[in-house]
């Protein structure tokens, strides 16, 4: 798999930025679904490591781990989170080095493709009756005309690598090789400051190098965008004119 927005320290920042809105949100469905305890959790395309030590922090387990590609990454993700393991390895090569209980995906399956065939072959990594969360992005709407042309060149960018940025409503729609315990659309408003600020790095680092932007705008449609967002970020400003479509899975598998 390759990381569409890259594995910089930036990009980290960034992640650790998303992270911080979506993890709490996180631990509310784990714990909604877990109501035993767990010997050990994995989070999947973990990058530098704020998902994996959510789920530590969410189910309180004697092993937690993730996976993913990218060495530095994992680098960070070991310095920061010494209570997690951190293996480097391709989530779409089963089986894992691990085994687990419980798995977590968020951000991922966007990135991926054949991902209805990925996820049955997750499913059975599991152990008996391990669950499979799915946090996936079905859509994101907003009036803000900056916004709209920022996410209408990504989502091209990720589609021009086989991938889906939205890919919610696939899954939402799909077979599983599993109990479907939950399989729902949440909607999340988000401040134009946190939504920019979450923006505003791609903008200065890979939007910078990718040939399909730099074809798609110029360079002065990118300095537009990039300096508008950032004014956006720094204003700090509560409104919300943009608004996550959450698509939700969990997924048990059958004995």
């Amino acid at each position: 798999m390759k990381y569409t927005f890259g594995t910089s320290k930036i990009a980290a920042e960034r992640l650790e930025n998303i992270s911080n809105f979506f993890n709490p949100l996180a631990i509310r469905i784990i714990k909604k679904f877990i109501d035993k305890p767990i010997n050990s959790a994995l989070d999947l395309g973990c990058g530098p490591g704020f998902t994996t030590n959510m789920l530590y922090n969410a189910l309180n387990c004697g092993k937690v781990y993730g996976l993913d590609i990218s060495d530095n990454f994992l680098r960070l993700a070991s310095k920061r989170f010494k209570n997690c393991i951190f293996i480097k390895h391709d989530v779409t090569k089963t089986p894992f080095p691990v085994s687990s209980d419980v798995i977590y995906v968020r951000f991922l399956l966007s990135h991926l493709n054949n991902i209805i065939n990925l996820v049955n072959r997750w499913i059975g990594e599991l152990s008996n009756n391990g669950i499979l969360f799915i946090d996936e992005v079905e859509d994101v709407k907003t009036v803000n005309v900056f916004f709209r042309k920022y996410l209408e060149i990504n989502r091209g960018l990720v589609g021009s690598q086989g991938a889906n940025l939205f890919v919610g409503s696939i899954l939402a729609k799909s077979n599983y090789d599993a109990s479907i315990l939950c399989n729902e659309c949440f909607t999340i408003p988000v401040a134009n400051w946190e939504a920019a600020t979450w923006f505003y790095p791609n903008t200065i680092t890979i939007w910078e190098k990718e040939k399909y932007v730099c074809n798609k705008l110029t360079r002065t449609e990118r300095k537009e965008i990039s300096e508008k967002l950032l004014q956006i970020k720094e204003l700090k400003e509560q409104k919300s004119e943009i608004t996550w479509y959450m698509r939700r899975i969990v997924l048990k598998k059958i004995d």
